[in-house]
């Protein structure tokens, strides 16, 4: 979600355009290398267990670096560009290093960085250092704030969010680069990096209004797929002609103000609130007219403290409705080019209440760009976060959202246990299910849903997170499905959990007439090992390692889950079957006195 409040001020960008797709069919968005290490290919598999080994299948959509010894060379775009968001998956081998320049001269780092506790500038998502010349000597470089990096053979993805250098007429540079945002698997790594001259390895030492995009490709093996852009060449919409009329009084609904006479009018240079002279008991009613440089899908974002509604080309747009200070309302619309009226009607009666109003917009050619002053906003900052680490196997009860890929909450898991580890691998587990719902890297936990005020319980994940499903591990042979409630007969009945020496967690449960010990451990901060032992096994009952759209075997003990979103690992000497049914797939293993598997990810 966008923010308004004193990062408005900042810009900062939120991909929701159309972008500019790179096509993968061919090599023609491509300048010719003269060698034959990038390939067009239908997929990519990797051996984990070796260096550099990534090996392409026959297709189209997935562009490939497959190196030899004769053949290892940067990939440069006919395409050049200034401001620019661009995003991308990328799979990279196992040791494999190679970056991302923009402009052919700005370097971000991609690399395999798969488990790394404390990432510098080299690993992935870093910004490259710079390199004296000719000493030769590195410096500058910024690393990311964590290590969001997934296992090699997954496809992983990145966004960024470029600010060319700007120069005057005379070609002086006026303004560095900037990596005004980065993010990588959905954690942002880098907000308004300024970069004083190009990364190592560049195109050239000498800066420019534009330039390609390069991928190194002279070290090791990466793929790519689903990249685009959105370049950024023309001026943001003016909000011009700012009237105000302001009421006193305390108002229910808009009627009550807008037909009697103003207490004040006037003109304002930017949006704001405080022309209202007080902080309640206020109507407001504020028109003004939108240039549009572009005709074209326009996103707003509003953020106002109490009672609003927006028309926009005298259409209403967002009707009238209460808000508090930190609740934000969006909506796009198409424009045509030209002054488009836009009208807001405030009113606000509730004295806890923080008034606020803020408005940004973003185009068709321009960056989201903030209308309001940054007095109007400060009222609706964002409260501190409250943040917990894991600096030792760190236990805490709190409820649990799990989310879709579309960001919409699928369920609240109420009796969740949220197990840290300092390797900085996390996961949750369901109590009410005996399931893993949600494993994390990164950082611990944001409390400030659950201790803020009198908060709702709820704790959120810091860090890139995967979300499981909370599917019940033990079933009934043959009863796979994507449900996330335990059969009837299954008797499920929680245990408890018992804690070691170092606090770390064995839950506990009855299921299917057996007592099951469920240990789940972080191993070096790559992956969970699950040990899951019982005690008088039923035989019609299998222990479902992945239920998924699509899970590939890759090797006799690694299976590839969701399109290559994580690894199952599991030795084929657990009998390990893989069966389709409907349009789902399932990897199960029967139950025994033992049963242990490997998520790596």
């Amino acid at each position: 979600m966008k923010k308004l409040g004193l990062i408005a001020a900042l810009s900062f960008p939120t991909f929701v355009f159309a972008q500019e797709t790179v096509s993968f069919n061919d090599l023609s968005f491509w300048k010719p290398t003269g060698k034959a290490n990038w390939q067009i290919v239908g997929d990519v598999t990797v051996d984990i267990s070796k260096h550099d080994a990534m090996t392409g299948t026959p297709g189209k959509g997935v562009l490939a670096n497959l190196t030899d010894e004769q053949n290892r060379s940067n990939l440069i775009s006919v395409m050049e560009h200034g401001d620019v968001n661009v995003e991308f998956d990328f799979n990279m081998a196992a040791h494999s290093n190679s970056g991302f320049y923009l402009q052919g001269r700005y370097e971000i780092q991609l690399l395999d960085s798969w488990g790394v506790k404390v990432p510098a500038y080299g690993d992935c998502g870093g910004i490259y250092k710079r390199r004296e010349l000719p000493s030769g000597r590195l410096y500058e470089g910024h690393a990311p704030r964590q290590n969001a990096c997934l296992a090699p053979g997954l496809w992983q993805h990145m966004e960024i969010s470029f600010q060319a250098p700007k120069f005057d007429a005379n070609g002086n540079k006026i303004a560095n680069a900037k990596v005004l945002k980065l993010s990588l698997n959905g954690v942002v790594l880098h907000e308004n990096v300024e970069l004083s001259g190009p990364t190592g390895g560049p195109i050239s030492e000498k800066e420019a209004a534009t330039g390609p995009f390069m991928i190194q490709g002279d070290h090791g093996p990466i793929a790519f797929r689903n990249l685009t852009y959105h370049s950024f060449t023309g001026k943001p919409a003016e909000l011009n002609n700012i009237n105000y009329a302001v009421y006193y009084g305390a108002f229910k609904k808009e009627e009550d103000f807008l037909s009697k006479k103003p207490d004040a009018t006037g003109k304002l240079e930017k949006l704001t609130w405080d022309f209202s002279k007080q902080p309640n008991n206020f109507g407001e009613k504020i028109t003004a007219a939108l240039n549009v440089p572009q005709a074209g899908k326009h996103d707003f974002t509003f953020q106002l403290g109490g009672t609003y509604s927006v028309k926009i080309g005298n259409k209403e747009v967002l009707p009238s409705a209460w808000t508090v200070s930190n609740n934000q309302r969006s909506v796009s619309v198409d424009l045509p080019a030209g002054n488009v009226p836009l009208e807001i009607v405030y009113f606000k009666t509730d004295g806890w209440v923080s008034p606020v109003l803020g408005m940004s917009v973003e185009g068709p050619n321009f960056r989201e760009t903030s209308y309001n002053t940054l007095g109007s906003m400060l009222a609706g900052s964002p409260q501190d976060p409250i943040l917990l680490n894991a600096t030792e196997p760190t236990l805490l009860r709190s409820f649990t959202d799990l989310y879709g890929k579309d960001g919409k909450k699928i369920k609240r898991v109420v009796h969740s246990i949220n197990v840290g580890s300092p390797e900085n691998l996390h996961y949750a587990f369901d109590m009410d299910n005996g399931a893993i719902s949600q494993i994390w890297k990164g950082q611990f936990l944001d409390m400030t849903p659950m201790w803020d005020d009198r908060g709702d319980g709820s704790s959120r994940p810091r860090g890139t997170v995967l979300m499981l499903g909370d599917l019940p591990v033990i079933v009934k042979n043959g009863t796979f499905t994507t449900s996330d409630a335990l059969s009837q007969d299954a008797n499920f009945r929680t245990l408890g959990y018992d804690v070691d020496a170092i606090n770390q967690p064995t839950f506990r449960y009855q299921i299917y007439g057996s007592e099951v010990e469920d240990q789940i451990r972080s191993v070096e901060g790559k992956y969970f090992n699950r040990e899951i032992s019982f005690k008088k096994p039923s035989a019609d009952v299998v222990c479902r390692l992945a239920t998924a759209k699509e899970i590939t075997k890759i090797s006799d003990e690694l299976y590839a889950v969701d399109g290559k979103s994580y690894f199952i690992k599991v030795s084929p000497s657990a009998k390990p079957t893989l069966v389709k049914q409907g349009e789902l797939s399932t990897l199960y293993v029967p139950s025994g006195e033992k049963v242990q598997y490997q998520i790596l990810w």
